[in-house]
Formats: structure tokens, sequence, C-alpha cells
């Protein structure tokens, strides 16, 4: 067999894999992890700001120490010289007149931290430094952790009439940071150490964590506000800012929600404006939110929405469909109404008469109007939908009161049924009185069975003798 075709298949494999590592070098992984700025200081603001504490622990020449200068800088108008506050131990001069440290220094220029929620940590700053070569003199950076100070940078003699670029690494469990200057007892006649620009920072791979709060079942917000919580891990970066993630419906994708003032969708406000006429329109949406720390670290999309809402800001729409505008109506005015809303639904009308307050109706879309006085009326009916939308409409009619009025034909009604009432019940109390009596007298009722007669009465058993004289015998005349 021909030896170029027998090593040909093991050339074109060396040659995949080749191709293959050249293709893993050139396109870079992604980093696990972000930096972020843990805090900054240029000094433009002219003083010392409250989160940097100075102070001389050396005193023995007197107070003096860091304030803000601006005989050099780096970038800016003003820079921090180790000097500004204090004076000349010999002489008595200030120090910024003469630009001149002093004897016996230690001044310090601290700020305290909490970064342990970075992974590393990096400190920056540019210095200028003119002191004694050799000597006692120096600027130098520390950093404090548990109470013990550590050096991790030290500059002797000077920069050469220059700012140099100082950057060490800082360990995660600092408490503190110093930027210190110390001078001994002689030859103090240099200008010392200005510090600008001084910059700390992190880097950490650890997402922050967000959603969107609780929504109500129904809005009619334009723009209905989207609140939301968004966390970081403790002491890292912090959040940055948030993206609203939204879709129409219960199904398909999920769109960023952006707007033209903000056309990033990168929200810092902890309630988002959530516009339906820079999404899909009226309708039931679903919500989630992503939250970016400053290191630049995502949280992952959720797994289902955070939170749903429908927003629906169209009003009902509402038809007065009786009485006709410009109707003569007579004794009584009944008004009646149609109303409908295709996405939340009706919630109740209200009514008012010749622009007085309104009344509601509930879900009932009529009213009747009896108590009207003569002339034109104009009944406003009010429509609500459950999203608080309200629609309005009006009819005006002339009314015509009854010739006898209908409320005093009601109470001559009333009346005349009182009266009727109390006729029927003193009758039967009249004829319970009346049976009471004669069952009282002792009469008995006659009986149901009467005995049959012959013609004549009988006789009774017992029959008194008359009393009338007999006519055999005389009258008894008196003595």
């Amino acid at each position: 067999m021909d030896r170029s075709r027998r090593f040909r298949p093991l050339a074109i494999a060396m040659t995949v894999l080749l191709l293959a590592g050249i293709a893993l070098i050139a396109v870079p992984l992604r980093a696990s992890a972000g930096t972020a700025i843990v805090f900054s200081e240029d000094f433009e603001s002219g003083q010392i700001s409250p989160s940097w504490e100075v102070r001389d622990t050396n005193p023995l020449a007197g107070i003096d120490t860091w304030g803000i200068s601006s005989y050099r800088v780096h970038g800016g108008n003003f820079s921090a010289w180790c000097a500004e506050v204090g004076t000349q131990s010999v002489g008595g001069q200030n120090n910024s007149d003469v630009h001149l440290y002093d004897d016996e220094m230690q001044a310090d220029l601290i700020v305290n931290l909490s970064a342990n929620g970075f992974v590393s940590l990096t400190l920056s700053f540019y210095y200028y430094s003119h002191t004694e070569s050799g000597g006692g003199d120096w600027i130098q950076a520390w950093y404090e952790a548990g109470g013990t100070q550590f050096p991790i940078f030290n500059n002797t003699g000077g920069t050469g009439n220059k700012f140099d670029l100082a950057s060490v690494a800082v360990p995660t469990n600092v408490e503190r940071l110093i930027i210190r200057f110390h001078s001994d007892s002689a030859n103090h006649g240099f200008e010392g150490a200005y510090v600008d620009d001084v910059v700390l920072t992190g880097s950490e791979s650890t997402p922050p964590t967000s959603s969107v709060s609780s929504l109500p079942a129904l809005t009619n917000g334009l723009p209905a506000p989207i609140a939301y919580t968004a966390q970081d891990n403790a002491n890292a970066s912090g959040v940055a800012y948030a993206e609203l993630w939204y879709r129409p419906g219960t199904s398909g994708n999920f769109t960023l929600y952006t707007t033209p003032s903000d056309p990033l969708g990168q929200w810092i406000t902890r309630s988002i404006p959530f516009d339906v006429t820079f999404a899909s329109g009226d309708g039931y949406y679903e919500f989630y939110t992503i939250a970016v720390d400053r290191a630049g670290n995502a949280e992952a999309p959720p797994a289902t929405a955070d939170a749903s809402m429908t927003i629906d800001t169209t009003a009902p729409t509402l038809t007065v469909t009786s009485p006709a505008a410009g109707a003569t109506l007579e004794g009584t005015a009944m008004v009646t109404w149609n109303a409908s809303d295709s996405l939340s639904g009706i919630d109740h009308y209200e009514v008012s008469v010749d622009g007085g307050a309104f009344q509601s109706t509930g879900a009932t879309p009529s009213a009747s109007f009896g108590d009207l006085g003569s002339g034109d009326h104009t009944v406003t009916v009010r429509a609500y939908d459950r999203a608080g939308n309200v629609q309005s409409a009006s009819v005006t009619f002339t009314f015509v009161p009854s010739a006898f009025p209908w409320w005093l034909i009601a109470i001559i009604v009333a009346v005349a049924a009182g009266l009727l009432l109390f006729f029927l019940w003193w009758k039967r109390r009249k004829d319970e009185e009346e049976e009471g009596g004669k069952v009282g007298s002792g009469t008995e009722e006659p009986s149901a069975h009467p005995q049959e007669t012959s013609g004549t009465e009988p006789k009774p058993e017992h029959e008194a003798p008359s009393e009338e004289p007999s006519p055999t015998e005389p009258p008894i005349s008196p003595p």
C-alpha cells in the first residue's frame, strides 16, 4: 500500500485536533467573576468627605495632618496633602504657607470598609512624594483587620517631581484602609506627600437576586407601577440595576421592557413604570425581574413568572336607552341604560340628577325618579369597570308631575287599608265579647236533637199549686 495513503487518516486527525486547539485559544472563556468599584475618591469636593477620617497619632510637634490642597494635583483641581493642617514646630508658620511638612508627624488618612463579599480587592492611588532620602520620612499604605494593622505599600525619598501610580492587593477581611505619612525629628525641609484619585476595586462572582412584588389583579394605571425587591451578597458590589421582563398571556417568550427614555431597560428605581403603549396594549401580563450587580454579575431568569396582572386602561361603553333625549315624562321618570366592558367587566353604576351628588345603583342599569319638579331635567349616568375606569352619559327630558300627587295617593291608600284592618279587628272582638256574655248568663244552646211533641206542651212533674182563691169559697172579709 502507498505510504502516503496509509498515513492520511492520521494526518487528518492531527489536523482536526490542531484546529480545535486553536479554536479554544482564540475563543476566550467567559469570566466567572466581575470587577466593581468598592469606593473611589478624587477630592474634587474641595474638602475631606465624611467617609474619611484624618488624625495625627504623633502630636509631639503639634497637630499636623491631611487636608485638601490645590498646590499639586494629579487630575482635576484638588488632592490630599499630608501637612495641609498644622504649623511648623520651628518658626510657627502654617505648613501650607511654606509647603513643608513638620517634624514628628504620623498623619493618617483612614476609611472604614466591609468588603468580605468580594473574592479579591485591589487598592490603587496616585501619589507625589518629596521627602528625606533614606531617613525616617515616608508614605505608606496599611490595612487593618481584627484590630491589627499590616503594611501593604511603602515609599521613601520621593517620586521625582511627578505623580506615580501605586496598585496593591488588599485582603478581603479588611476593616480599614490607612494612607500614612511619617516624619522623624530631623531633616524635615521637604514638601511631603500628596495623594489623588484613590480607587478600591473588588472582584466577585455571586449574582444578586430579585423578585417582582405582589401585584393587584387589576389596574388601570398608565403607567402601572411594578414594584420589586433586589439585593446583592452582603458586603459585595451591590445591585447596579434591574431589568423587567414581560409577556402578554401565559405562554411564549418574555421580552425586555424598554422605553424611549430607557432604551437599555436598566432600572435603578425600586418601582418600574410599565406603560402598555410600549408593550402589547391592554391585557393580562406576566412579569419577572433580573438584577445585575456592579461587578456585572446577573441573576438567571426564574423558572416561572414572579407576578401577573391585568392592565385595563379603556373605559366601558355606555349608552342611555330610555328616555329619548327631549322626551316628556309624566308622573315618574324611569331612566335605563346599557353598558359593557370586554376586559375587566362592569363593577357598578352611579346616577346624578341636575348636577347633584351621585348615588350608586349597584349593578342595576336603571333608576326611577318620582319627586322631580316640573320642567327640564338632566340625568347623568356613570359606569365603572372593575379596573376603575369610568364612562359617563347624560340624557335631558321634560318632566310633568301627576295631577294628583303620587305620594298623596299612597298616603290615602295606606290610611284606607289601616282603617279597614282596624274595623275587621273591632268587629271580631265585639263578636267574641257577645259570645262570652251568653256563656256567663247560663243560657244553654238549643239541643241539636229536640224531643218530638203531640201538639200539647207537657206538664211539669212538680207543678206548684195555684194561689188563686177557689170559686166556691167566699172571700174573707177583713175585720
